[in-house]
């Protein structure tokens, strides 16, 4: 066995991060570690990096047992990691991100020949073409990923650990992720997996570890379990996905959001729909659709060259976000990072950024009235939080994403636009912002949502507009979803009811 690790714990003050957990990987095997959000793999991974040190466990590399006082002395051993917040410096070339932090030398000075030269060998080996001399910066986050790996490989990388890694790739970008590393697991190389994404596990992983609140659960190849008993150990229970009770009556006689002939070169083309009372609609199509820019458009954040938009039957003035939240619509941006949240702000401070004027007094902000505000907001929508002080960026993602719908929430949104809620989060928080959305909707509010994974779609959603290349292919009702259907549509492929009954 390569790497073993042995009762393993990490403590912070007021929390077990792990319990004691086992963990091995051997040379040439793939293998998941899977958990909800707090589960503990990000740490467990960090110990193994050597980014933390345990409180109590053990660690053996080929069976000598070994401490690590940082990453490098991990990487020394072979252990390199890939996080999902790519670690590129943009103004450096390809190869000097290559060899960052062991740059080599001959008789005292750089030695550029022999980095180059190994830099395209390593890169040709993993299909990417870009010049060694590009800037990274310039580069998609596709083939940014790719130096990272060969980051790794220039180390002489024996683990490589990838956290989230197809997060903001395309299906294409993903097949051609797992090919790259089905071909490193074949050359020995051992490969240690963390993914929201189920489906990859059992596309990609041989073996897979259950982590559920910092303990060890369990363990399986992939061939003896399957998706259903893989949910209910990490949740602790089965997912039910009977809808019917969550289902809202949709008041399809009122129109609270109708848009007609939205365009905005070259993304939007004449884009019709209606949103009703109570309903969600939501928005498939691949990358480029126009998915984003539509909801920014309506947001106010993008201008339109054509169109017109009604809230509510009356003609709306959207050419602002702050007219536009005044007007009842809400934005859940598809970054929360960077376009939803100020991550060094306080949780507080942010749920109520949107609606600071309704916690004024007479002289200026009610703090007090503000805290209240945002502990109700929190509590209303089950944040899980120490305090209201803490930072929102130490949240988890899903926990980040309800501080978002919060903010909405306290600003008296009625009509929320949802870009891809439920991305990079584990599947206990899709099933709680599932549950705000019904539970919204239930309350006479309506939603558009955003999802790359058209199943989620078909799970939530009352109504679902196909969108490719800037113009509405197709509409369908719940009744009528397929998968398939829904997914040629989303292609540019125009295919209504009757042609797939046939």
């Amino acid at each position: 066995m390569f790497l073993e690790a042995r009762g393993i714990s990490k403590f912070y003050p007021g929390v077990k991060a792990l319990k004691g957990v086992d963990f091995a990987v051997d040379a040439g095997e793939i293998v998941a570690v899977v958990g909800e959000n707090g589960a503990g793999k990000s740490t467990l991974m960090k110990v193994l990096a050597g980014a933390i040190r345990p409180n109590e466990g053990t660690i053996k590399v080929d069976g000598s047992e070994v401490s690590f006082s940082g990453p490098i002395e991990a990487q020394s051993h072979g252990i390199c990691t890939i996080y999902q917040e790519l670690l590129i410096v943009p103004e450096l070339s390809v190869v000097e991100n290559v060899f960052l932090g062991h740059l080599k030398k001959k008789n005292g000075i750089l030695d550029w020949v022999t980095m180059r030269r190994e830099a395209a060998e390593i890169l040709t080996r993993l299909g990417l073409t870009a010049s060694v001399d590009s800037k990274a910066g310039q580069l998609s986050i596709a083939e940014q990923q790719l130096i990272e790996i060969a980051k790794s490989l220039s180390r002489k990388s024996r683990l490589l650990i990838m956290d989230e890694p197809t997060a903001s790739l395309s299906k294409d970008e993903v097949d051609n992720l797992f090919k790259l590393v089905r071909s490193l697991r074949d050359e020995g190389i051992a490969i240690v997996l963390i993914t929201h994404h189920l489906h990859e596990i059992f596309q990609i992983c041989d073996r897979l570890i259950v982590l559920r609140d910092g303990d060890y659960v369990g363990a399986s190849t992939i061939d003896q379990i399957d998706e259903a008993e893989l949910v209910n150990m990490m949740l602790g229970h089965a997912v039910n996905n009977d809808t019917a009770k969550h289902r809202a009556v949709v008041q399809r006689d009122e129109v609270v959001l109708e848009a007609r002939g939205l365009s905005r070169r070259p993304d939007l083309n004449g884009v019709d729909l209606a949103l009703h009372r109570g309903e969600v609609l939501g928005i498939a199509g691949l990358m480029g659709a126009g998915r984003t820019e539509l909801v920014r458009a309506l947001f106010g954040a993008d201008r339109l060259d054509e169109g017109t938009v009604k809230v509510n039957g009356k003609l709306a003035v959207l050419s602002s976000p702050r007219l536009a939240l005044e007007q009842g619509l809400g934005l859940a941006p598809e970054d929360r990072k960077s376009e939803g949240l100020i991550l060094s702000m306080p949780i507080g401070q942010n749920t109520t950024l949107p609606s600071l004027a309704s916690h004024c007094g007479f002289f200026g902000l009610d703090l007090q009235k503000e805290s209240q505000a945002a502990a109700d907001l929190c509590k209303r929508l089950f944040v899980k939080y120490s305090n209201l002080n803490q930072p929102v960026g130490n949240l988890s993602g899903g926990n980040q994403q309800k501080v978002v719908l919060a903010k909405l929430l306290g600003a008296g949104t009625e009509i929320y636009l949802l870009d891809e809620p439920t991305r990079g989060i584990d599947i206990g928080a899709k099933e709680a912002i599932f549950d705000l959305i019904w539970d919204l909707t239930s309350q006479g509010n309506s939603v558009i949502i955003i999802s790359s994974v058209i199943d989620e779609l078909i799970r939530v959603c009352d109504r679902i507009i196909c969108l490719h290349l800037g113009k509405v292919t197709n509409t369908y009702d719940r009744e009528d979803f397929d998968l398939n259907r829904i997914m040629l549509n989303a292609m540019g492929k125009n295919v209504d009811v009757s042609e797939v009954s046939q």
